[in-house]
């Protein structure tokens, strides 16, 4: 079975643990079905104790007619603590899809949205690529990372890319300038992006080595765009970063989220080579997100280590890879009843209280390695404060 089809029935679940999990295991990863995506919209809808963790981990997803239907249908009814995350995700919508459902759209996005569409999508080379260089010197000028800017530069590429208005021999002349920089610009990361959309295998290998980066918005873009290409080659050239410690946590996000049995391999084999018990927990989640029962000795064997992991809630991870999977263990419930203690703690209400769908199901103060930071980065807390 492939990863989609054992998490498939799961998609939807009553159980929160198993609910969480699935969430944050699509949430990075780049072919999840649109009807999923509307089938979780709906759920979200229906069930607003849900909303948060929903609209969070589907933010990557790609939309269509129906799901432009589903959001703005709703979105009147969303509380106001949920608005803001509803709205983010019409910003996803790919602008020739936003202009085609302009008069759905319109009551919830700002004026100077469509305009900046309209060029998107019906702008000349001449026209969209003098906007694009003015973004990306905006973002290199700076004081400080404008995450509205760079959204922005993101859709002027990806127009670029899309318009074929970029050649490889213009990707190699701008990477090779980059890499004689200590520091990536802006237009260097972008470049990166385009390498994705593009989905160039060549330059698997030059991507892999830039692990060793430390800008975080650079190695943002190199995973996204090593992760799309869905390859064991980028299973194999990232395997030698999954040992080091400056670039373990993207290398292993990167191997997690490439399901193949090469991959499975490779991190097992990693987990048998580090010694400390962060990085074997780290390693073991994303066993587990594999959903492969070929991981079962490593995941076994670690949960009879007696520790408390300050990363992982690796009873909430090895609950539900077990229980996913159709798997037993004597110690299923107890790990079960451990995670949700722990859930219903930071809820401060009783288990009989919150068993069922209505109960709320994310929380403020907890933040999983998978959830957005807490700091406001917009980055995985895995990859922000909690590296």
């Amino acid at each position: 079975m492939t990863f989609l089809e054992k998490i498939q029935p799961h998609l939807i679940s009553d159980d929160l643990l198993i609910q969480e999990t699935v969430l944050r295991s699509i949430h990075d990863y780049p072919n999840l079905p649109v009807e999923w995506t509307n089938e979780l919209l709906r759920e979200a809808f229906k069930n607003k104790e849900k909303q948060p963790s929903i609209f969070v981990y589907i933010d990557h997803q790609s939309f269509n007619d129906e799901s432009i239907k589903i959001l703005t249908d709703n979105i009147p009814g969303v509380d106001q603590s949920n608005l803001p995350l509803a709205l983010s995700l019409l910003g996803q919508i790919e602008p020739e899809l936003a202009l085609k459902n302009k008069d759905q759209l319109e009551p919830f996005m700002t004026n100077d949205v469509w305009p900046f569409y309209e060029l998107l999508v019906n702008g000349t080379k001449e026209e969209v690529y003098p906007k694009f260089l003015e973004a990306v010197n905006a973002l290199d000028q700076a004081d400080s990372f404008q995450p509205e800017e760079y959204i922005k530069a993101k859709k002027l590429a990806a127009c670029i890319v899309n318009k074929g208005w970029i050649t490889e021999d213009e990707i190699d002349r701008e990477l090779q300038k980059e890499l004689q920089k200590d520091w990536f610009s802006f237009n260097g990361i972008l470049t990166v992006f385009m390498i994705g959309l593009l989905k160039l295998e060549k330059y698997i290998p030059t991507l892999s080595r830039l692990l060793d980066r430390e800008d975080d918005t650079l190695l943002e873009e190199v995973s996204a765009a090593l992760i799309c290409f869905q390859s064991d080659e980028v299973v194999k050239e990232v395997k030698p970063y999954l040992l080091k410690d400056e670039s373990a946590i993207y290398a292993t996000s990167i191997v997690e989220n490439i399901k193949s049995d090469l991959a499975v391999q490779v991190l097992k084999d990693a987990y048998h080579q580090v010694e400390e018990l962060d990085s074997q927990d780290v390693l073991i989640e994303a066993l587990c997100h594999q959903f492969s029962v070929e991981a079962l000795p490593e995941i076994k064997d670690h949960m009879e280590n007696e520790y408390f992991s300050g990363l992982v809630d690796m009873e909430h991870t090895v609950y539900s890879y077990y229980t996913i999977l159709g798997l037993e263990h004597p110690d299923l419930e107890k790990w079960r009843q451990a995670a949700l203690g722990r859930e219903l703690e930071f809820r401060g209400t009783s288990e009989e209280s919150s068993e069922g769908v209505g109960s709320p199901f994310r929380i403020d103060n907890k933040v999983g390695r998978n959830d957005p930071c807490s700091c406001g980065s917009g980055k995985k807390y895995k990859k922000c404060c909690g590296k």
